[in-house]
């Protein structure tokens, strides 16, 4: 009579074979001698594991397992042999030449107590069967949240003024740079930053822009997009309103609007009241003002806004700002 008996081999090796309850291994019987290629069946009457397998032809190096031991006696009718994998296993910047027998990837990284984190990278499927010559190799990632303060650059307003001596300047206003915080998600391969991910920007502070009054020839030919001058501001009122402009419109002296001699119609133009440093935005539609020295002629509106009006004229800075559409 005999029962089934599963006999368990390092590295996941499992062989199923007859086993005689009463008297143990029967000389002069067959010995099946299971490999990893196979198998092949001998007729012996050895019970040495060692002869047996000399009979066989079948010689042992370092890189075999075999049950039972070489030195041993066999007591069932087989004999397993499993050749290990010699693989170079890459991991936590060291590099391990490794003989195992474990049957995948992930027998033998638990084989070699080698623990995954959830984003680490394996460059081999970890149910990959093992076998010798393979590279496999950990690439430990870990990301952080981190938060930078980076400074936004400060610009210049440039204003051509002529009242200054040819190829001189002033500084009214020294630029000052902005800051803003941003923060970024920071993706690390074994330490190394491989990605930076922008999460949120946010503006501590604004740039303060200069204001640099200079009289050169090359702010005298700029172009009008890039028109920015000192000089005398005038306004116009009563006596025009309802008058048709240059443009075609019909002039309202309470609209931001403005003229000027060269200026495309529809230019935004911001003028600063240099007495009261008040600002306004208007926009282009008539020509003029047609008194020497001279730069823009306002709308009362206009002029009200920056506190012009009482005194007439006065000194401003004209910056082209854009387009009306």
């Amino acid at each position: 009579m005999s029962k089934m008996k599963t006999l368990l081999i390092t590295g996941t090796l499992v062989v199923t074979a007859a086993v005689t309850a009463a008297s143990g291994f029967n000389p002069k019987s067959k010995v099946t001698i299971f490999t990893d290629d196979g198998f092949i069946e001998v007729k012996t009457d050895k019970t040495s594991v060692e002869e047996i397998l000399k009979e066989a032809n079948i010689t042992l190096t370092n890189i075999h397992q075999v049950y039972p031991a070489k030195d041993e006696d066999i007591v069932t009718n087989f004999i397993a042999i499993k050749e290990g994998a010699k693989v170079l296993l890459k991991v936590d910047g060291e590099e391990y030449k490794i003989l195992s027998w474990a049957d995948t990837i992930e027998d033998l990284l638990k084989e070699q107590k080698i623990e995954l984190g959830e984003t680490d990278i394996v460059n081999l499927p970890l149910h990959q069967r093992l076998i010798t010559g393979q590279e496999i190799q950990i690439i430990r990632v870990e990301s952080e949240i981190i938060t930078e303060k980076v400074a936004i650059p400060a610009y210049n307003y440039y204003y051509y003024d002529t009242r200054l001596p040819l190829g001189s300047h002033r500084v009214y206003k020294q630029s000052r740079d902005g800051l803003k915080e941003i923060t970024y998600k920071v993706t690390y391969n074994d330490g190394e930053e491989v990605s930076r991910i922008k999460l949120d920007e946010k503006v501590l502070s604004e740039p303060q822009p200069g204001i640099i009054h200079q009289n050169t020839r090359e702010l005298a030919s700029r172009s009008s997009r890039e028109y920015a001058v000192v000089g005398v501001a005038s306004w116009y009122g009563d006596k025009f309103h309802g008058n048709k402009t240059a443009s075609g419109e019909i002039y309202d002296k309470n609209k931001l609007t403005a003229a000027h001699r060269t200026l495309p119609f529809g230019t935004l133009v911001e003028v600063t009241f240099l007495r009261t440093g008040k600002s306004v935005v208007v926009r282009i539609n008539d020509r003029g003002p047609f008194v020497d020295g001279r730069v823009i002629d306002l709308s009362e509106a206009a002029a009200r806004e920056i506190g012009l009006r009482p005194y007439g004229i006065g000194d401003v800075r004209v910056r082209v700002i854009g387009i009306s559409r």
